[in-house]
């Protein structure tokens, strides 16, 4: 937003008592044929609504004024003006990839799931479940143990890229199949969420990197974040691998890239990778990292549920955001999530990891185990 003294310098909004005040003066000096002018009259109602839609009137040039630039402008305006540096705001999509369905019976008959099955996860501490379709009739054939099925998640968002065997639950018994999972890599096409406004302000921003006549560093940044379904990427353009070498590292909205997300990017880097550039586009690394805490609450309050419960506030802390330092993960971090969710607790102990973890920018920590002690005292 603007500076609001700037803006106080350009569009002043006046106080309505002093702005009557001043207003009646100026009549009662321009000899004005009504001169009752007593709160309650009829002519001093209409002057406060005037001098209330004058303030409001400035209020809303104040509002333009702000989002006629793209370094302050919001919401729609943003995509109105960002049109002026011929970007558009990444949209939501939904998430695709491959649920497994197995069986130890090899001499089972066969089994088909038809177009539009659900598949789906179990019920969270919210009691929310998500859903998957089946994109295309699948046999799993007389004989073969496992089968992988295409699905599309139900809604867009970035919610929908979870992590492996979540997804083991159908929506109808299918007879003969013993195990549903999504195994270590199912996802083929990322779901995202639609583009925030800061991240949208500042690929619009470094639109000027793109008129530099060999690639830089922020034009790489820019050209690859535009590509749906990347989270960010961090570029190293200080020969990592030799002379005129650069190293792409993209981050998801699922944290690994898929390898068909790797190549929209590699796609994207070629419309501006100079002729003797060497270009090595590649996925953030994801580190499983096990989490296990000890909290104390008072033995008058109730415990049921209430390692369910820090365990869902873990699970938030590493989601997949934007604003998340996704390399890095500390006590003070979990600690603060934790009471900030459950301020019922007295005290929580981090025992794993057992000190703070500050990875590399090319690594993204996603949460593994979580253990959960409760102890009332």
């Amino acid at each position: 937003m603007i500076d609001p003294k700037i803006l106080d310098a350009v569009l002043p909004i006046s106080d309505l008592d002093e702005l009557r005040d001043s207003t009646i003066q100026e009549l009662k000096d321009e000899g004005f044929t009504i001169t009752n002018f007593h709160s309650g009259g009829v002519f001093h109602t209409m002057l406060m609504i005037v001098l209330r839609v004058r303030i409001e009137f400035v209020e809303l040039l104040r509002t333009v004024l702000n989002n006629m630039f793209l370094s302050h402008a919001n919401g729609a305006w943003l995509d109105i003006k960002a049109v002026d540096f011929s970007k558009k705001r990444k949209q939501a999509q939904k998430t695709q990839g491959y649920v497994t369905i197995s069986r130890t019976d090899a001499k089972g008959e066969a089994v088909r799931v038809a177009k539009g099955h659900v598949f789906k996860t179990e019920k969270d501490v919210n009691g929310d479940e998500l859903r998957f379709f089946a994109m295309e009739d699948t046999v799993l054939q007389r004989g073969v143990l496992s089968t992988d099925i295409l699905v599309e998640a139900e809604l867009e968002g970035s919610r929908y890229n979870v992590p492996q065997g979540q997804i083991t639950r159908s929506l109808i018994f299918l007879d003969g199949i013993d195990a549903i999972t999504n195994r270590q890599n199912w996802i083929f096409r990322e779901g995202s969420d639609t583009e925030t406004d800061e991240s949208f302000r500042a690929r619009g921003l470094r639109s000027w990197s793109e008129l530099a006549q060999r690639a830089i560093h922020d034009t790489y940044v820019n050209v690859c974040e535009e590509v749906n379904g990347v989270l960010y990427v961090t570029v190293d353009d200080q020969h990592p691998r030799g002379q005129g070498t650069i190293d792409v590292v993209v981050t998801s909205e699922a944290g690994a890239a898929s390898e068909a997300l790797l190549e929209a990017v590699r796609a994207a880097c070629e419309t501006i990778r100079a002729p003797d550039d060497d270009v090595l586009v590649k996925s953030a690394e994801p580190v499983i990292q096990p989490v296990s805490l000890t909290v104390t609450i008072s033995s008058a309050l109730n415990q049921e549920g209430l390692a369910v419960r820090v365990e869902a506030a873990i699970i938030d802390l590493l989601k997949i955001r934007q604003r998340r330092e996704l390399h890095e993960l500390t006590h003070a971090d979990i600690i603060h999530k934790v009471k900030t969710e459950l301020p019922d607790i007295r005290n929580v102990t981090v025992t794993a990891p057992e000190e703070d973890l500050f990875l590399d920018k090319g690594k993204v920590i996603l949460p593994g185990e979580i253990t959960v002690t409760v102890e009332g005292v």
